[in-house]
């Protein structure tokens, strides 16, 4: 009964650690990039550089 009992409890802390290391892995950051300016010499000069590429 006691061999029953300590497996039982490596098991559900296995589980446990398990369970916690993957929520970690699987958590999505909630980040927002900033919005595109547009009106930026920035993007102005990349324009073209992004029209002229095409998908293959």
């Amino acid at each position: 009964m006691k061999l029953i009992l300590i497996t039982l409890s490596i098991s559900v802390l296995a589980l446990y650690t398990y369970v916690k290391r993957s929520y970690k892995y699987a958590s999505v950051n909630d980040s927002v990039d900033a919005p595109i300016d547009y009106e930026s010499d920035k993007y102005k000069e990349a324009e073209t550089w992004f029209t002229g590429m095409g998908r293959y």
